[in-house]
């Protein structure tokens, strides 16, 4: 995999991650004849006017109407076309689930749903526009793979691995302050693996490790710091890919922990923490399994729809900036002497 340099890494993160979905896109269409983006209505906010301009054929619009939008995007996909459909994420999830599970799932179109302003990047705009269950929908559909990648360049990694190789998939895009980066120098984890973003490597010692997807690692990592700060050992691992999980690294990091903290903008049910306390379940029945089972600290949106309000007031409120973060795990590791 090409790394991109820092420069590129700079431009990515000072966009705003819809002008970055814009911009990859037009980049991929350059060289990729096949590539098509069925967009419904909201396209016009995506900044893919460039892409429309200079190459029609490779913009459609179906107007607000996501279900059609699933069915023309899988036809395309179907055709031999590397289609990508954008949308509202609680929409193209939520509103479009039936032709989301038999086109993608029983039929297996490889089309890659990517899903924008999801957690609460919608919130002001009340909770019919909030995703908070996308993960659990889209993961339990056979045969997709879901992506959440934390910042803009794995966004960009993300996209581009979709395009060269297209299949069932639905990237899940939530919403951050521009300026941060991952991964601000290095190279990038091979697509989909888990990664040590902080603190000691996979098979070493710690007393917490944080596992993360999504802008919301920004927190996670200050989270982490605070923790240190506190006298507790934290490792921080990004899960940019949650179906599949990456059960070699976490195998890795819980044998190695003695707290292991999902942190996610997701309803507490059936997201990364779902994903984890499943795979976690029978990993503490495998053969190598630790001598005693490692508990597992789940944190993300109460299991409740929330009242309108913008996005780091309503994190502030579910218990996930930093601060929150830091206080839900320190009671953890308190509680258990």
């Amino acid at each position: 995999m090409q790394q991109p340099s820092s420069e590129a890494r700079a431009h990515l993160a000072a966009l705003d991650v819809k002008q970055a979905f814009g911009e990859v896109m037009d980049g991929l269409a350059a060289t990729d004849d096949l590539l098509t983006v069925v967009v419904s209505d909201y396209g016009r906010r995506l900044s893919l006017d460039h892409l429309r301009q200079t190459s029609p054929d490779k913009f459609v619009q179906v107007g607000i109407a996501e279900q059609n939008q699933i069915e023309v995007a899988s036809a395309l996909a179907n055709e031999g076309f590397h289609v990508f459909v954008p949308g509202y994420a609680p929409f193209v999830t939520g509103r479009a689930l039936d032709q989301v599970r038999v086109h993608l799932g029983l039929m297996g179109a490889p089309a890659v749903i990517v899903g924008l302003s999801a957690g609460y990047g919608g919130g002001h705009l009340g909770a019919t526009h909030m995703a908070l269950e996308d993960i659990a929908i889209m993961r339990t559909i056979p045969g997709v793979s879901v992506f959440c990648p934390a910042d803009n360049v794995e966004l960009a990694q993300t996209l581009a691995e979709l395009a060269a190789s297209p299949r069932p998939a639905y990237v899940r895009i939530t919403c951050g302050e521009a300026g941060f980066l991952a991964h601000p120098e290095g190279p990038l984890p091979a697509h989909g693996d888990a990664y040590v973003l902080d603190g000691p490597d996979a098979g070493e010692p710690a007393d917490v490790t944080l596992v993360t997807c999504g802008t919301i690692t920004r927190e996670v990592l200050a989270a982490a710091a605070i923790l240190r700060d506190r006298g507790v050992s934290a490792r921080v691992v990004e899960a940019q890919r949650i179906k599949p999980l990456d059960a070699q690294t976490m195998r890795e990091v819980a044998k190695a922990s003695s707290l292991l903290v999902t942190v996610e903008e997701h309803s507490v049910l059936g997201g990364l923490g779902g994903a984890m306390a499943e795979w976690a379940s029978s990993f503490g029945l495998g053969p190598d399994a630790p001598s005693a089972p490692v508990p597992l600290l789940r944190l993300g949106c109460p299991d409740a729809y929330p009242e309108a309000d913008y996005p780091p007031a309503l994190r502030r409120r579910a218990g996930l900036d930093a601060e929150s973060i830091a206080r839900s795990v320190l009671d953890r590791v308190a509680s258990k002497g």
